[in-house]
Protein backbone atom coordinates (compact mmCIF):
# COMPACT_ATOMS: atom_id res chain seq x y z
CA UNK A 1 0.00 0.00 0.00
CA UNK A 2 1.01 3.63 -0.68
CA UNK A 3 2.75 5.98 1.80
CA UNK A 4 0.55 8.99 2.37
CA UNK A 5 1.19 11.80 0.37
CA UNK A 6 3.55 14.52 2.62
CA UNK A 7 1.67 17.35 3.03
CA UNK A 8 1.40 19.57 -0.32
CA UNK A 9 2.45 16.61 -2.52
CA UNK A 10 -0.81 15.77 -4.70
CA UNK A 11 -1.22 13.25 -7.17
CA UNK A 12 -0.33 15.10 -10.22
CA UNK A 13 3.19 15.68 -8.25
CA UNK A 14 3.77 11.98 -8.06
CA UNK A 15 2.61 11.29 -11.66
CA UNK A 16 5.23 13.87 -12.50
CA UNK A 17 8.03 12.56 -10.44
CA UNK A 18 6.90 9.04 -12.09
CA UNK A 19 7.09 10.28 -15.78
CA UNK A 20 10.11 12.01 -15.38
CA UNK A 21 12.15 8.99 -13.64
CA UNK A 22 10.86 6.96 -15.86
CA UNK A 23 11.55 9.39 -19.08
CA UNK A 24 15.51 9.67 -17.06
CA UNK A 25 15.75 5.59 -17.39
CA UNK A 26 14.77 5.91 -21.00
CA UNK A 27 16.94 8.45 -22.11
CA UNK A 28 19.95 6.70 -20.78
CA UNK A 29 19.17 3.52 -21.85
CA UNK A 30 19.16 5.21 -25.77
CA UNK A 31 22.18 7.33 -24.92
CA UNK A 32 24.16 4.44 -24.81
CA UNK A 33 22.43 1.84 -27.02
CA UNK A 34 23.79 1.56 -30.96
CA UNK A 35 20.67 3.27 -32.07
CA UNK A 36 21.79 6.83 -30.49
CA UNK A 37 25.26 6.30 -32.87
CA UNK A 38 23.02 5.72 -35.63
CA UNK A 39 21.14 9.12 -35.09
CA UNK A 40 23.38 10.97 -33.76
CA UNK A 41 26.77 11.55 -35.15
CA UNK A 42 29.61 13.29 -33.87
CA UNK A 43 31.10 16.15 -35.37
CA UNK A 44 34.17 14.15 -35.96
CA UNK A 45 32.72 10.56 -36.59
CA UNK A 46 33.59 8.85 -40.09
CA UNK A 47 30.56 8.42 -41.95
CA UNK A 48 31.62 4.96 -44.43
CA UNK A 49 32.06 2.30 -42.24
CA UNK A 50 34.08 0.44 -44.63
CA UNK A 51 36.64 3.13 -44.53
CA UNK A 52 36.74 3.18 -40.63
CA UNK A 53 37.05 -0.76 -40.62
CA UNK A 54 40.14 -0.37 -43.44
CA UNK A 55 41.81 2.05 -40.94
CA UNK A 56 41.08 -0.92 -38.29
CA UNK A 57 42.85 -3.34 -40.04
CA UNK A 58 45.76 -1.21 -41.34
CA UNK A 59 46.41 -0.06 -37.61
CA UNK A 60 45.91 -3.45 -36.28
CA UNK A 61 48.79 -4.90 -38.20
CA UNK A 62 50.68 -2.65 -36.82
CA UNK A 63 50.04 -2.90 -33.81
CA UNK A 64 50.76 -6.25 -34.02
CA UNK A 65 54.23 -5.69 -35.06
CA UNK A 66 54.53 -3.71 -32.45
CA UNK A 67 53.74 -6.38 -29.84
CA UNK A 68 56.48 -8.40 -31.50
CA UNK A 69 59.37 -5.77 -30.33
CA UNK A 70 60.18 -5.98 -26.93
CA UNK A 71 58.71 -3.12 -24.46
CA UNK A 72 61.22 0.34 -24.38
CA UNK A 73 60.26 -0.17 -20.33
CA UNK A 74 62.04 -3.52 -20.49
CA UNK A 75 65.47 -2.09 -21.82
CA UNK A 76 68.59 -2.01 -20.02
CA UNK A 77 69.40 1.60 -20.60
CA UNK A 78 68.79 4.72 -22.50
CA UNK A 79 70.79 3.64 -25.61
CA UNK A 80 69.02 0.27 -25.60
CA UNK A 81 65.65 2.11 -25.08
CA UNK A 82 66.49 4.69 -28.22
CA UNK A 83 66.57 1.44 -30.54
CA UNK A 84 63.86 -0.38 -29.38
CA UNK A 85 61.69 2.97 -30.18
CA UNK A 86 63.80 3.88 -32.90
CA UNK A 87 61.90 0.16 -34.40
CA UNK A 88 58.50 1.31 -33.10
CA UNK A 89 58.17 4.78 -35.20
CA UNK A 90 59.44 2.44 -38.15
CA UNK A 91 56.67 0.75 -38.11
CA UNK A 92 54.21 3.46 -37.11
CA UNK A 93 55.94 5.77 -40.10
CA UNK A 94 54.97 3.02 -42.24
CA UNK A 95 51.15 2.71 -40.71
CA UNK A 96 50.90 6.49 -41.23
CA UNK A 97 51.84 6.43 -44.84
CA UNK A 98 49.45 3.40 -45.52
CA UNK A 99 46.77 5.28 -43.82
CA UNK A 100 47.11 8.06 -46.14
CA UNK A 101 46.76 5.67 -49.48
CA UNK A 102 43.96 4.50 -48.16
CA UNK A 103 40.84 4.70 -50.33
CA UNK A 104 36.89 5.16 -49.47
CA UNK A 105 35.27 7.08 -47.19
CA UNK A 106 33.55 10.96 -47.80
CA UNK A 107 35.46 13.97 -48.98
CA UNK A 108 34.89 15.04 -45.43
CA UNK A 109 35.68 11.44 -43.86
CA UNK A 110 39.05 11.95 -46.05
CA UNK A 111 39.10 15.43 -44.21
CA UNK A 112 39.35 14.02 -40.77
CA UNK A 113 41.35 11.31 -41.58
CA UNK A 114 43.78 14.01 -43.27
CA UNK A 115 43.82 16.40 -40.10
CA UNK A 116 44.64 13.57 -37.97
CA UNK A 117 47.24 11.81 -40.04
CA UNK A 118 48.66 15.37 -39.31
CA UNK A 119 48.53 14.40 -35.80
CA UNK A 120 50.67 11.31 -36.40
CA UNK A 121 53.34 12.98 -38.20
CA UNK A 122 54.00 14.83 -35.11
CA UNK A 123 53.68 12.66 -32.63
CA UNK A 124 56.18 10.35 -35.15
CA UNK A 125 58.51 13.23 -34.91
CA UNK A 126 58.02 14.01 -31.12
CA UNK A 127 58.86 10.64 -31.02
CA UNK A 128 61.84 10.70 -33.25
CA UNK A 129 63.18 13.63 -31.00
CA UNK A 130 62.65 11.13 -27.86
CA UNK A 131 65.30 9.08 -29.62
CA UNK A 132 67.68 11.38 -30.25
CA UNK A 133 67.29 12.96 -26.41
CA UNK A 134 67.75 9.57 -24.95
CA UNK A 135 70.99 8.84 -27.11
CA UNK A 136 72.27 12.46 -26.33
CA UNK A 137 70.99 13.69 -22.67
CA UNK A 138 70.29 9.98 -21.13
CA UNK A 139 67.10 8.90 -19.54
CA UNK A 140 64.70 11.37 -20.25
CA UNK A 141 60.90 11.92 -20.31
CA UNK A 142 58.73 11.82 -23.25
CA UNK A 143 57.75 15.38 -24.32
CA UNK A 144 54.35 14.84 -26.49
CA UNK A 145 53.61 18.69 -28.41
CA UNK A 146 50.44 20.64 -26.94
CA UNK A 147 48.23 21.73 -29.10
CA UNK A 148 45.50 24.48 -27.75
CA UNK A 149 45.82 23.15 -24.16
CA UNK A 150 45.67 19.59 -25.61
CA UNK A 151 48.19 16.82 -25.98
CA UNK A 152 48.26 15.87 -29.53
CA UNK A 153 48.15 12.02 -28.66
CA UNK A 154 45.01 12.72 -26.41
CA UNK A 155 43.15 14.37 -29.60
CA UNK A 156 44.42 11.37 -31.46
CA UNK A 157 42.98 9.06 -29.11
CA UNK A 158 39.85 11.03 -28.73
CA UNK A 159 39.40 10.64 -32.80
CA UNK A 160 40.13 7.10 -32.30
CA UNK A 161 37.84 6.09 -29.90
CA UNK A 162 34.95 8.05 -31.63
CA UNK A 163 35.43 5.74 -34.95
CA UNK A 164 35.94 3.03 -33.16
CA UNK A 165 39.48 1.89 -34.13
CA UNK A 166 41.02 1.26 -30.99
CA UNK A 167 44.19 -0.49 -32.59
CA UNK A 168 44.84 3.60 -33.84
CA UNK A 169 45.23 4.56 -30.54
CA UNK A 170 48.75 5.99 -29.78
CA UNK A 171 51.25 3.50 -28.48
CA UNK A 172 51.42 3.59 -24.82
CA UNK A 173 54.88 2.43 -24.54
CA UNK A 174 56.91 5.77 -23.72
Amino acid sequence: MLEPLPEGMGPVTRVFAVVFILGAIAFWIFAFSPWARQIFQAPDQIADEAYVATIEATCAATVAQLDALPSPRSADGPESRANIVENSNVALTAMRMALAELEGGTPEDRDLVSRWLEDWDILISDRMTHVERLRTEGDVRFLNTESDGIFIAERMSGFARVNEFRSCLPPGDL
